[in-house]
């Protein structure tokens, strides 16, 4: 016998339809309430992101804290470290100009002085002839240390793989080539290999620059580094005079001499070697770190990067 199931007409319509339209319209309106408030706590942190990229663009740099989505603090964030770092190479050059100004002022002067005491009928004095070959030497050296910051500044060169430890040996080979007292006195390798991915030349020249400022002060210098599956970090050590625990951070800043902790008659630099490596290894995600040295007892400068 088959199976009837039957319902009475009344049960499946409704008893008053126009109750049903006013349920759904009800329904329907506050849906749209709910989604209108949503979007508007969405879309207003797009518009302040909006309008503080529209206020940079004219050179204004108005308070930004990035919120809301995921998304959008993420770019919120990029978009405040991009202006990080333009104000930072903003400042820079500006400190660059500033330097070049007030470095090359001095032996300008002295090799005015010298050629108006030269005389047509007399034969310059050898001594004279010197000095002016020393103030021309001290500008050209100057002029090369600015643009050593520049080329650091613009970070040129693609990533590439290299064989940590042999990267090392050649910069101690090129320095004890030079005649410096250098050698690589540890290097710590863990598992993950012993090949890094950065940009070479910057590196070199990062790690060159701390080697240059540890010989102008100091008689000895070692370098160290060690290699984990998730850093990199290369130590240069030496046994000069060290800088003082509160002028570090100052140390890291262009054109900044700390002649009171370093000697000046040894340190005649522009004041750009720890203020390039310190941006090269930002360039790479990482950073420099200013210490004190426990084996020689001077200055400890470290360069963290991340693998």
């Amino acid at each position: 016998r088959p199976f009837v199931l039957e319902l009475p007409r009344r049960r499946l319509t409704a008893s008053n339809p126009h109750q049903l339209l006013v349920l759904m319209l009800g329904t329907s309106l506050l849906m749209t309430a709910i989604a209108t408030v949503f979007l508007r706590n969405q879309l207003r942190p797009i518009r302040r992101l909006a309008l503080a990229a529209e206020a940079y663009g004219r050179g204004e740099v108005t308070p930004y804290r990035p919120a809301g989505a995921i998304e959008v603090r993420s770019a919120g964030r990029a978009f405040v470290e991009m202006r990080a770092r333009i104000e930072r190479q903003n400042e820079q050059r500006k400190l660059m100009l500033t330097g070049i100004s007030h470095d090359l002022r001095t032996p300008l002067t002295r090799l005015r002085l010298g050629l108006s005491m030269l005389s047509p009928d007399l034969p310059p004095d050898p001594d004279e002839i010197a000095a002016m070959e020393r103030d021309v030497a001290e500008m050209g050296a100057m002029i090369d240390a600015f643009l050593d910051h520049a080329r650091a500044e613009a970070q040129d060169g693609a990533a590439e793989a290299v064989e940590a430890h042999e990267f090392l040996d050649e910069i101690v080979a090129d320095a004890q080539r030079g005649g410096h007292l250098v050698r690589l006195a540890d290097f710590q390798t863990g598992a993950g290999g012993g090949q890094l991915v950065v940009r070479v030349q910057a590196l070199r020249r990062a790690i060159e620059n701390l080697i240059a400022n540890a010989v102008r002060h100091g008689t000895r210098v070692e370098i160290a580094a060690r290699l984990t599956p998730r850093s990199f970090a290369v130590t240069v050590e030496d046994d000069g005079p060290g800088i003082p625990p509160e002028r570090r951070e100052e140390a890291l800043r262009p054109f900044v001499r700390l002649d009171s902790a370093r000697s000046r008659n040894q340190g005649q630099g522009a004041g750009l070697g720890l203020a390039i490596a310190a941006d090269i290894a930002r360039a790479h995600g990482g950073e420099l770190r200013l210490g004190d040295s426990a084996r020689l007892g001077g200055l400890k400068a470290e360069i963290v990067l991340p693998r």
